[in-house]
């Protein structure tokens, strides 16, 4: 059995990788570099999940160049050919994961990335290789309250991040094309994904460990050197217009990856199945914002009910960035139905846990800080 991979270096990919390769069967990753130096990026952030690293990985692995927003992924008409009548699976798990990236970028990776992939899968004529795709809980977009069912896809609220529309459009596109083509499709909507283990140099990151390298350097510097106003040896308070109740939706990536590979592994139920990979448990924003101010003392952002939400000024946006687009987040009361995910489980991945201070902390600081992660 062949499964042809993306996003093997990524966060997720990589775990998702990991529990693959217990099982029987060839793996095709396409990846951005190839050669030894995609084998040691690779290398590195398998030995990052904490998982024991695959037996001869290099035989069951072939590292395959590839851009996967180019017409036939950036591969010759031949190769893609033969790649497509050998697939027996397509895992795709590649994206531009940045909540506030440019549109054009996030469009061409998400979106028409998705798109190539699907061409891949059509092109396996007479053959039905299993696809599975990896979106996000954040498809939701603007609705920011009651409960969102797992087949739920909805403009209506319009969306908080490019982010979220370009995984919507994704979504969209993977629809249509399993209907025009009777080919069945699983799609994985994830939370926010995170861990509270170390993570080492090289490793991918999650948007909580950028957000904590972010901040600790931001700490070591008096903020009158990083904006102009404030006092030396003072705060900086940001006021952010949200609910003192709002939630986001972090997950354990060890969790996800058990969960998703489990479902990825076994037979489609239907032409189209979706599956929210999220937490039962939300977790307050409030409880990150405590987090962040004990990283960075003098940067105190708050909630504030009675803000308007409307644009953000110079300052303001570069402190969302700073923060990886959590203000965002901070109206949303919503939960997530995960009824097709625990009836897919079947009790086979116990559920997690709430997430608590010190997971919170722990996560945050998971990703030693580099002298570009204020900038970054």
């Amino acid at each position: 059995m062949l499964t042809v991979f993306t996003g093997a270096t990524g966060f997720l990919g990589s775990h998702l990788l990991v529990r693959l390769l217990r099982h029987p069967g060839q793996v095709t990753a396409l990846v951005r570099q190839d050669g030894e130096e995609g084998w040691q990026r690779l290398e590195r952030a398998l030995l990052a999940t904490g998982q024991p690293m695959p037996d001869e990985l290099r035989k069951r692995v072939r590292l395959e160049r590839a851009d996967i927003a180019e017409p036939l992924l950036g591969l010759s008409p031949e190769r893609h050919r033969e790649l497509a009548q050998q697939a027996d699976a397509i895992w795709h798990s590649a994206a531009a994961i940045e909540l506030v990236a440019p549109v054009e970028h996030l469009t061409r990776v998400n979106v028409e990335g998705t798109r190539r992939v699907l061409d891949l899968a059509a092109a396996a004529r007479g053959r039905r290789p299993r696809v599975v795709l990896v979106s996000s809980a954040y498809v939701a977009g603007g609705r920011l309250e009651g409960t969102v069912r797992e087949d739920e896809l909805d403009i209506r609220h319009g969306f908080l991040t490019p982010y979220e529309a370009s995984k919507y459009a994704a979504e969209q596109v993977a629809r249509a094309w399993a209907h025009a083509h009777d080919h069945p499709v699983t799609v994985l909507r994830p939370g926010v994904l995170l861990t509270d283990r170390q993570l080492p140099a090289g490793a991918p990151r999650h948007p909580l460990a950028d957000v904590g390298a972010r901040l600790s350097v931001l700490a070591r510097h008096d903020p009158s050197r990083l904006f102009p106003g404030t006092a030396p040896g003072g705060s900086l308070r940001w006021k952010i217009p949200g609910r003192d109740d709002a939630v986001l939706n972090l997950l354990p990536i060890e969790y996800a990856a058990r969960a998703a590979a489990h479902i990825a592994l076994r037979e489609p139920a239907r032409l189209v199945e979706t599956f929210h990979l999220t937490h039962p448990y939300d977790t307050p924003v409030r409880d990150c914002l405590d987090v962040m101010r004990g990283i960075c003392p003098w940067l105190d952002v708050r909630i504030d009910s009675q803000a308007t939400p409307g644009s953000l000024d110079p300052a303001g946006q570069r402190l969302a960035g700073l923060l990886g687009g959590v203000h965002a987040h901070t109206r949303a009361r919503r939960h997530y139905d995960r009824t097709a995910l625990l009836d897919a489980l079947a009790g086979a991945v116990p559920d997690p846990v709430p997430l608590d201070t010190r997971y919170l902390n722990a996560a945050f600081a998971s990703a030693a800080p580099s002298a570009e992660s204020a900038t970054g």
